[in-house]
């Protein structure tokens, strides 16, 4: 009888072992490309989101061929070496008190540190016409070193580029501008 029970658990546990690990095999197989989720949109920003599929994708650049996994099913192979090692492109599209605003997230992954070359990039937004022409603050938050940009000009539009070590994140609102404390609520949604 004894050995009939532990038979029984051993099964169970087998049983239970396989239905928890088929979902993280599965998601760790086939890569998500949102990397946003549209209620974490809403919530940061109100109004309504969804994330434009056939538009969101994931790119993983090995040493010699770039997958790409679009969000609508559809995967595609092409050879081409990179230092890049993937690119995540998300497009949200969003109705905030009847204003169409799209937001596209890139979220760039680099096979080394890039710190000192996004640095330098930082240094180049510095000063100059877009200094003064857009709403401009470089903080940091989360351990990433942000650059936050936003203007009226010609239509509303928000801009953040975020990078701490092998990561680069880059957020562009279009017809909408956001405080930097919304966009920084935004990156931290991002997975």
């Amino acid at each position: 009888m004894k050995r009939k029970f532990a038979l029984l658990l051993a099964g169970i546990a087998v049983v239970a072992a396989l239905v928890i690990s088929i979902p993280i095999y599965l998601a760790l197989a086939n890569p998500t490309p949102v990397v946003l989720s549209a209620s974490t949109a809403q919530s940061t920003l109100g109004g309504s989101w969804q994330v434009l599929e056939n538009q969101t994708y994931l790119k993983e650049y090995p040493t010699s061929t770039i997958s790409i996994y679009y969000a609508n099913g559809t995967n595609v192979t092409v050879p081409y070496p990179h230092q890049v090692k993937s690119v995540d492109h998300e497009v949200l599209v969003g109705n905030i008190n009847g204003t169409k605003v799209v937001m596209r997230v890139n979220v760039i992954t680099f096979t080394s540190n890039i710190s000192f070359w996004a640095h330098g990039m930082m240094l180049g937004f510095h000063g100059g016409l877009f200094h003064h022409i857009f709403g401009y603050n470089v903080t940091t938050y989360d351990g990433y070193t942000v650059i936050y940009a936003e203007n009226s000009f010609f239509y509303p539009h928000t801009y953040l580029l975020a990078y701490k070590d092998n990561t680069l994140i880059e957020i562009n609102l279009v017809n909408f501008t956001a405080s930097q404390q919304q966009m920084e609520e935004i990156l931290s949604g991002i997975s």
